[in-house]
């Protein structure tokens, strides 16, 4: 009987330490030690605290549902999970996760910025954020340095990548911010874009400038390649680009009707009175825009026009253009 009462405690002994050394693991495991992408969750109201394991375990956040639901009911937490968004790193922890999830903070959010927003748009979706203020970012655009040799002399109008960003409160500063912009800016041309400027015969500013045009001017990606060979037309002929966006930005707006007044204001972005290119681009253009910029196909048209669907119409005369605004245009 002795002989079978130790080699029962010693079979629990050894299943105890095994069952420990599984639940530290679990407890110390993260989905890559060395790693810091981020990994979005968003927990709905009244989820339960299984429920939560179940979402982190589908993320490869946590090793283990039974691991993650011990964990709780441990440190009395199973009812302190809060609803939301959480931005985890795939080196945090079991604790670490858990840490947010009951604080209900995520100590990073989501900044979506998007493609066409002005600096002006960008400021302002970042003060509404709470990170800063508007007129801290503009002047921080203007006399803050950034060292990059592609920039421009005297705006960062163009430069600023749209993207999601995430950001962290605590530790945001305009001037981080806005150098992870521009690295972001840079990183998006691939090596063979960077030879295609370099070849081009064209100033890579004046292909942003265009590339800003088209991204206001065009939204659908397959067609910009196609309004930026008619813009390049254009400007190659020393006529007005005829670009209502450029006229919109000089009035200091994105969007609506423009005037006969407005059409007719002194203003260097009035590509309706002044030929050539703006002083600056207009928009912060996506990789889309930039690429029909920098690879513009060669047609023979010299207008396009947008009907109410957002459809586009070529023509290769005034006549044609007309006939399309009479068929298209109601």
């Amino acid at each position: 009987m002795k002989k079978i009462f130790y080699l029962t405690l010693a079979i629990s002994l050894v299943s105890i330490f095994l069952l420990y050394g599984g639940y530290s693991s679990a407890v110390r495991y993260a989905l890559n030690p060395s790693g810091s992408n981020r990994i979005t969750v968003s927990v709905p109201e009244g989820a339960t605290g299984s429920d939560v394991a179940d979402l982190l375990y589908e993320k490869g956040l946590i090793k283990s549902v039974s691991a993650f639901n011990f964990y709780l009911r441990q440190n009395e937490l199973s009812d302190q999970l809060r609803a939301g968004r959480f931005v985890f790193q795939e080196n945090f922890t079991m604790p670490r996760i858990v840490e947010m999830l009951a604080s209900g903070k995520s100590s990073e959010f989501a900044v979506t910025l998007l493609e066409g927003w002005t600096v002006r748009q960008i400021a302002e979706k970042l003060e509404d954020d709470e990170l800063t203020t508007a007129e801290d970012f503009i002047a921080c655009l203007k006399d803050c340095e950034f060292d990059f040799n592609f920039l421009p002399n005297g705006y960062l109008e163009g430069y600023l990548y749209p993207d999601t960003y995430f950001v962290n409160p605590d530790t945001y500063s305009d001037e981080a911010f806005i150098t992870r912009l521009i690295s972001t800016f840079k990183s998006r041309l691939s090596d063979d874009d960077w030879a295609a400027v370099n070849a081009s015969a064209r100033s890579f500013e004046d292909i942003m400038i265009m590339a800003s045009i088209v991204e206001r001017e065009e939204r659908n990606d397959e067609e910009r390649p196609t309004v930026a060979g008619i813009l390049w037309n254009r400007f190659g002929s020393g006529t007005g680009l005829y670009a209502d966006a450029t006229v919109l930005y000089g009035l200091g707006r994105t969007s609506g009707a423009l005037s006969a007044k407005d059409l007719e204001s002194d203003s260097p972005y009035n590509t309706r009175k002044y030929a050539g290119l703006p002083p600056t681009p207009i928009s912060n253009p996506g990789i889309s825009s930039i690429r029909a910029a920098l690879y513009p196909k060669d047609t023979d048209y010299w207008y396009y026009l947008h009907d109410s669907d957002g459809g586009v119409h070529y023509a290769k005369t005034l006549g044609e253009h007309n006939a399309n605004k009479a068929r298209y245009i109601r």
